[in-house]
């Protein structure tokens, strides 16, 4: 009887920690995006301040990793939507790695082929000096070799309104899918 008691309280204890401690921890700070000198390519004002915003990095010739994440931030949009989430309050970023093949011109054809829309998503591109420099704030590589095939990190990354780095996460690589559910829920405790 008394072994039926420890483990029925053991059971209640686990239950109440369970379902009463906070399902959100705290993000922490990990870097700052120092200046945002890049260009919206539709030429929108690049209002991006007091926002929370998903940055990606992507470039319009990748034949795996950048299109199929770009399905997976459909769906993430398609979640916070369902969360109760309108799209004015906050913002996803697309910053272009190769900004010498991608045109305004290619970057907008590239947004059409996945029907995006969304006046929160946002499609950057300035000077390779100016991509490199945006990078390098969130320590995110990539190279260019002499016959333009790209290489590059697979992560992700949410900034809060501040331009404070506060998590990464992973593209969409192989089979492995982004977690989108997470992303959701990173932004919506950055959301004020």
């Amino acid at each position: 009887m008394k072994a039926f008691v420890s483990i029925l309280i053991l059971v209640i204890g686990f239950m109440a920690f369970f379902f009463l401690w906070p399902k959100s921890i705290n993000l922490p700070n990990i870097g700052e995006v120092k200046e945002w000198k890049l260009s919206e390519v539709s030429g929108n004002d690049l209002s991006i301040e007091k926002k929370p915003k998903l940055i990606s990095f992507y470039y319009t010739n990748c034949p795996d990793i950048c299109p199929t994440t770009m399905m997976d931030l459909i769906k993430l949009q398609q979640l916070m939507k369902e969360k109760g989430i309108s799209e004015d309050q906050y913002i996803i970023l697309s910053v272009t790695l190769d900004p010498e093949y991608d045109t305004n011109k290619r970057i907008l054809q590239y947004k059409n082929l996945f029907e995006i829309s969304s006046t929160n998503w946002l499609f950057l591109r300035g000077s390779e000096e100016d991509t490199k420099e945006l990078t390098n704030n969130f320590d995110f590589y990539y190279k260019k070799d002499e016959n333009g095939f790209l290489t590059h990190s697979t992560s992700m990354y949410i900034v809060d309104s501040n331009d404070q780095i506060r998590a990464h996460h992973d593209m969409a690589v192989g089979s492995k899918r982004v977690n989108i559910e997470e992303i959701a829920n990173h932004l919506q405790q950055l959301i004020k």
